[in-house]
């Protein structure tokens, strides 16, 4: 009895002990602010302006040597989950550090501040329904054009699998917008039609993101196809991305920039809607079903 006991106790720590631990200075923070659907990741506070922002808490995400889903992008993601309750829409990491002793876990530690907006903070911008691009997040030099002429520009997506692939394979995509690689020129019409290009980029990569997210789920509740298929349909699915960005600028360079715009967006909004369910995490169960 008593040992069934030990072994139950021993479950659940080590059940607790897969995610890594989240921290919050002051434990209790009472802001009066409303909740919030983004934060913002900046990983210089010299780089910012930050006297108009209002500081909240601090926050650390930490190891205990046997946590699970504790890459980069999943303890910021942690440490954003922690600022969005108290109203914080801006973290500024303070300390990253990767343990390489007891595992290969990240850390952080970081400042959660409100700010009136993100416009022009982030280095990369998270896709997010609540985060459009701004004109001033196209902070790069107007001098770099592509050989089309037109601005250079650069999204990203990329995939990881998480979970404990015992009860569950979680399947997670990030899409970026690299803000210092596009600028706006100094026209208004074409500043205009730059900051929608960059948005339908955007939307772009989300699209194929999601699309990514919904092939992988189609395999089914099979950790081994998945975890043994998923970096090669990344590379499959960012090279139909990079295809079809160039179609895009092809279009936006040889015809009415207006007229494919319009086209464009409307398609991209259709297709993004039709691929709703896979804008978050999508949690594959693993277990066995239990016979009718």
């Amino acid at each position: 009895m008593y040992r069934m006991i030990f072994v139950a106790a021993c479950f659940g720590v080590l059940a607790q002990a897969c995610n890594p631990p989240v921290r919050l200075r002051p434990s209790r923070v009472e802001t009066g602010l409303d909740s919030t659907l983004y934060v913002g990741v900046v990983e210089d506070a010299r780089s910012i302006d930050l006297r108009e922002a209002r500081f909240l808490a601090h926050v650390k995400v930490g190891d205990l040597g046997v946590s699970l889903d504790c890459k980069y992008p999943d303890v910021l993601q942690l440490a954003a989950g922690a600022a969005r309750p108290i109203g914080g829409n801006l973290l500024v990491i303070t300390e990253h550090t990767r343990n390489s002793v007891k595992s290969t876990c990240h850390r952080i530690k970081a400042d959660i501040y409100h700010i009136q907006s993100l416009e022009g903070l982030e280095p990369r911008i998270n896709w997010h329904p609540a985060r459009p691009i701004q004109p001033g997040d196209l902070r790069g030099d107007p001098a770099e054009t592509g050989p089309d002429g037109l601005p250079i520009l650069e999204v990203s997506i990329s995939c990881r699998i998480g979970g404990d692939y015992f009860k569950d394979a979680i399947l997670r995509t990030e899409t970026i917008f690299w803000a210092d690689s596009s600028s706006l020129p100094a026209d208004a019409v074409l500043r205009d039609q730059a900051l929608r290009r960059a948005r339908l980029h955007f939307d772009l990569a989300e699209l194929h993101a999601r699309q990514l997210k919904s092939d992988l789920a189609a395999l089914g509740p099979d950790v081994s196809a998945i975890t043994g298929q998923y970096r090669e349909m990344t590379i499959r699915q960012q090279e139909k991305l990079r295809q079809q960005r160039q179609e895009l600028d092809g279009e936006l360079a040889a015809g009415s920039a207006a007229t494919v715009l319009d086209r464009w967006e409307t398609r991209i909004r259709a297709e993004l809607a039709k691929y709703q369910a896979y804008q978050e995490d999508v949690v594959i169960d693993l277990r066995k079903k239990a016979r009718q």
